[in-house]
């Protein structure tokens, strides 16, 4: 039976099973306090078991226009545990009527205290929701300049995600399983959020084969997956309610993204790690039941019997010509949280499989694939102690596609390759050297560049740079350095030029590399130049070089490129010099 099928299937079978599951709702406004009822959850296994529970009162206005309901956990079970996180979204009940969803609790509280999203909340918000998410619309997106994401991404940096994250996400609920502990670099790209990492063993963990997954009904475990493959994460909790093919859950926000598409999965429950700060569930992931399709304040929702697009990433790392791994990984596909996860996962690969600390080189080759567009090449060298600037890198790449503000783009798959030294391949630039300081239109300039590598040995290297008829006479500067250095002469990001995901993808692909040299000759002119506009023929992303000599932004003289030359180096280059020579 192909994959469709199954699906048709499964959507066909959870439909009629819903109409048994449906219950009765408790409106708000009948619940007093010392009501008591009964809550559904997994603790161990598939098996959906129930938990009493005695209402204290509703808490009013908890946010704008809505209030929570707070209940005490009863027994001696729920008291040794406490309110532990997977729980999220297990449906309460107050004569056999449904009252809303557990979703908060209160660490290091020395009694079981919750709180629940009433129901008729998580059916406002959660829904109408479209049975395909729309590929095509507008991005709302963070406050980020274009120039700006465009400069740090070719310059191998990242955005920081508390620059990136609305500032009431900082208190999200959000969970996120592993199946092994991050390391602090992967962990890192997350600090300022809300989303915390947990160590799920992988020694505890059974293949799906092996395992019994919770069934799709109220109180059942659920899954949603933000990466598959040979890394998981994912964040686990309990179905709500279920009417037709939707599903609500966890009776919280994931991340509060509003449309999203990735898998929605069962679990299995393999034990309840009691815990001083806050308790919670070891989850494995089970087999694919839909997709969650929307993300919201009061709880997340998906569709069962739908499939989700994720962005693949192949990831070959080459351990020094020992060893070659071959790693697949299926991500989320968000316009703020792809470069994040994508960061996350090439620095765990690498954390995993080379060393953490000593002399490497790691050189990075691959592309990105959108639909509609050339590949985006990706290339970078790192010699350092460790992985993390790689990880930047990659990360900043994709920044400047996500973050655009024309289109949506799509996203056919990520290829990477790796190999991994154990030296330091880093070289220095000391000194660049000319015959002569007064070259003539026409002809090439010389041009001695001396490096020096971490053992102090020096090279030189013999190149010219030519000089066209059309070049003006007179002052002119030749700026001899490593790609990123030349583009961190001139911080200011405005003059960078973009109207579309095209020019992104162009200036990306023309970004200066820093396992290569360059020589610029750069000369004032009036017209076309680099402050402001673009040269024909010259990468946008070196088109903010040098500011006008009395540092004003009058643009009637701009710099321009008059010629250029690259020498490959193959290792990691640092350093720029500047020198000035007189056009004849």
């Amino acid at each position: 039976m192909s994959k469709s099928n199954i699906f048709k299937v499964l959507t066909l079978f959870f439909v009629a099973f819903s109409l048994l599951v449906s219950q009765e709702i408790l409106p708000l406004g009948d619940i007093r306090s010392g009501m008591r009822g009964q809550g559904k959850t997994v603790f161990l296994g598939s098996k959906i078991d129930q938990f009493d529970f005695e209402v204290l009162g509703i808490q009013k206005n908890t946010s704008p226009g809505r209030s929570t309901i707070l209940i005490k956990l009863l027994g001696s079970q729920m008291k040794e545990m406490g309110v532990f996180a997977g729980m999220s979204g297990s449906p309460c009940y107050i004569n056999g009527k449904l009252i809303g969803a557990l979703s908060t609790g209160f660490t290091f509280s020395k009694e079981p205290i919750a709180g629940i999203t009433p129901i008729q909340y998580m059916l406002d918000q959660l829904l109408q929701i479209p049975d395909e998410s729309v590929q095509n619309t507008p991005l709302i997106l963070p406050k980020m300049d274009p120039p700006k994401v465009l400069k740090s991404a070719i310059s191998g940096t990242m955005i920081p995600l508390s620059e990136v994250w609305p500032e009431g996400s900082k208190d999200s609920y959000s969970l996120v399983l592993t199946g092994t502990a991050l390391s602090s670099d992967a962990a890192s790209f997350w600090q300022g959020s809300g989303v915390r990492f947990l160590d799920a063993n992988n020694s505890f963990m059974m293949t799906n084969e092996e395992q019994i997954s919770s069934p799709i009904e109220p109180g059942g475990t659920v899954v949603a997956s933000l990466v598959e493959g040979d890394l998981d994460l994912s964040s686990a909790g309990t179905i709500t309610y279920i009417r037709g093919k939707r599903v609500l859950m966890y009776g919280h926000p994931l991340f509060n993204l509003g449309s999203l598409q990735v898998p929605m999965r069962s679990g299995n429950v393999l034990g309840v790690v009691s815990n001083l700060n806050s308790s919670f569930k070891l989850t494995a992931p089970g087999r694919t039941i839909g997709s969650v399709m929307l993300d919201r304040s009061s709880g997340v929702s998906g569709t069962l019997g739908v499939e989700s697009k994720m962005i693949p990433l192949r990831l070959g790392i080459n351990l020094g010509g020992r060893k070659n791994l071959n790693l697949s990984f299926n991500m989320i596909d968000h316009p703020v949280l792809t470069p994040y996860f994508a960061a996350t996962v090439l620095s765990q690969s690498l954390e995993s499989n080379i060393r953490g600390l000593g002399m490497q080189s790691l050189s990075l080759q691959g592309n990105i694939k959108l639909a509609g567009y050339p590949p985006i090449e990706i290339e970078s060298f790192v010699a350092d102690l460790n992985s993390k600037r790689l990880s930047d890198y990659l990360g900043g790449v994709l920044q400047a596609i996500c973050f655009n503000p024309f289109e949506k783009p799509k996203f056919e798959g990520i290829s990477l390759t790796i190999k991994a030294e154990e030296r330091l391949d880093l070289s220095a630039v000391v000194s660049a050297r000319i015959l002569t300081s007064r070259p003539k239109r026409g002809s090439s300039l010389p041009v001695t560049l001396t490096v020096q590598n971490i053992q102090g040995l020096r090279e030189s290297y013999n190149f010219s740079v030519f000089i066209p008829t059309s070049a003006q006479k007179g002052k002119t500067y030749l700026l001899v350095g490593d790609g990123l250095s030349i583009m961190s002469a001139d911080p200011d990001q405005s003059s960078i030029q973009i109207g579309s995901l095209g020019d992104v993808v162009q200036i990306l692909n023309s970004s200066l590399k820093n396992n290569l040299a360059y020589g610029l000759l750069v000369q004032s002119s009036k017209g076309a130049g680099l402050r402001g506009d673009r040269i024909e023929g010259v990468p946008p992303s070196i088109a903010s070089l040098v500011n006008p000599e009395d540092g004003s932004k009058n643009s009637s003289l701009k710099r321009r490129i008059i010629g250029r030359s690259l020498i490959p180096l193959e290792r990691e280059v640092q350093g720029l010099v500047t020198l000035e020579i007189e056009v004849e």
